[in-house]
Parts: C-alpha cells; structure tokens; sequence
C-alpha cells in the first residue's frame, strides 16, 4: 500500500548531521506541512517514547507538522544521521507512520542514501524522482521492519561498543579493548554484533574504516596512501583491497565517480 500516493510531498533537503558528544545542543521543531525524517548512520540517540529507549544504526526517525526531532545521547556518544525534508499536504499525511522503526539491513541503508546524496547535490535528476525513491524505500523498509518483528531496542552494551569503535576507529583495536569498553567479555560482545547488527565486531569496525575514507575521497583531495593511514590502514595495498571488496570499485574511480 503507498501511503504517499496522494500526498505529491517535495524533497526540500537532503543531507547528514553528527552531533557532539552528548547529542545536539536542542531539538529542531519541524514547521507546519513539513516532514523530517532522521536515518541514523552511526552512534546512539535517545528516542521520544514516554520512557526514552537508546536506539542506534538503522533507526528511522519521523517528525511533522510541529513535532520536534532526536537530540539526545548519552554523555560519551553522539549521533550521525541522514536527513531529509520534505513539505507535504498536512490532511493527507499517512496516519499510521510511525514515529521511529528500524531500516534492518545497515549496508543497503549506507548504500541507498549515499546514492540519494550524490544524485541529489550532484546531478541533473529531477529531485522530485529522488524524494519519490525516498519514500518508496522508506515504506519498504518499514514494512519490512513490521514483517520480521524484530526489537528496536539497542541493548546498551552493544550502544557502548560500537560508540567506542566510531570514536575510536582510526587507532589499532584488538577485541579485547572493544569488550573492555561495553564491560563485556568477548565472546558476548560477539553474540550482541552477530544477534542486534547480523555481523562480527570486526567486520562493523572495518565498515566504519571504508565509509570515513570514502566520504574522505569524495570531499577532499588528500592522496589515496594518505585516507588509508587516517582511518587506520597503515598498509595503503591492503586498504586498497578492502575498499574495492566493499564498494565494489577501486579507492581512485570511487573519488572520480562521487568528488564535487
């Protein structure tokens, strides 16, 4: 069912927001006719249920017509998110979306809204077919996330930990010092990422590695060797591998396919 069928919303703005540690410094209230959806990247945010619950990677937030967005973390966390506004006809918003639901597959969320930006900022595409794709992949997603059933809640252990991988990313890791970080032993640490996040501690901090690099390549001009050794690669060939594997494209046609 498309929810948006008569709403004719138009994609006003697209683009990502971190916060400082702690959170932002104060809610953003969304305007009548408008709608704000906040995606988050990485991090961890509290949400706006009575009781607030932690959520982190994956969480779809959605805000109209006078409601206010997420802005709260933990002391020693923050939150990363995509943002996307769009103005609406306020007597035909969907009346049964949600507040917030869960995008559950992290990589094609990473990889969908990196495309969304780059067609936005830097093509001739019609952003109305771009806030369109939007919304259609939103509604997938929710009913997706209402199909499986799953817990939106982070457990806030696994809050912890990847908190502690995103802050600490470029540095050297062992396992052990993540584990230390949540107060979990390692072989927990493991089922938490493999239960909540469908993948090891390694693979997420890796994922996090390429993701900095290649926003790093898009957005400035610092050599291929030089990216590699600020997200923790000290080695330039065995980063070069792995972003190939994880793009799908080398380090220097990802740069000539997304750089402004």
């Amino acid at each position: 069912m498309n929810r948006w069928r008569n709403l004719a919303p138009r994609l006003t703005g697209l683009g990502t927001y971190a916060s400082p540690l702690g959170g932002s410094r104060g809610p953003a209230r969304t305007s009548p006719g408008e709608v704000l959806f906040e995606i988050i990247q990485e991090g961890s945010v509290y949400g706006l249920e009575e009781r607030p619950v932690l959520h982190g990677e994956g969480a779809v937030f959605c805000h109209h017509d006078g409601q206010t967005s997420v802005s709260d973390s933990p002391p020693e966390s923050y939150y990363h998110c995509y943002v996307a506004r769009f103005e609406h006809r306020r007597e035909r918003f969907p009346g049964d979306w949600p507040r917030v639901f869960q995008w559950k597959d992290r990589k094609s969320m990473h990889a969908f809204m990196a495309e969304m930006l780059h067609v936005f900022h830097q093509t001739s595409l019609d952003r109305s077919v771009v806030g369109n794709l939007i919304l259609a992949r939103l509604e997938l997603e929710l009913e997706r996330s209402r199909l499986l059933a799953r817990s939106q809640t982070m457990p806030p252990q696994l809050g912890l930990a990847a908190d502690f991988i995103n802050r600490n990313y470029a540095r050297p890791l062992a396992l052990e010092d993540i584990a230390r970080a949540a107060g979990l032993s390692v072989s927990h640490l493991h089922m938490l990422f493999r239960t909540h996040l469908g993948e090891s501690p390694h693979q997420y901090l890796i994922q996090k590695r390429l993701r900095v690099a290649g926003h790093a390549l898009a957005t400035s001009k610092q050599s291929v060797k030089a990216v590699a050794t600020e997200v923790g690669y000290p080695n330039a060939e065995s980063f070069c591998r792995a972003f190939r594997k994880f793009f799908g494209r080398s380090a220097s046609d990802y740069r000539q396919a997304y750089s402004r």
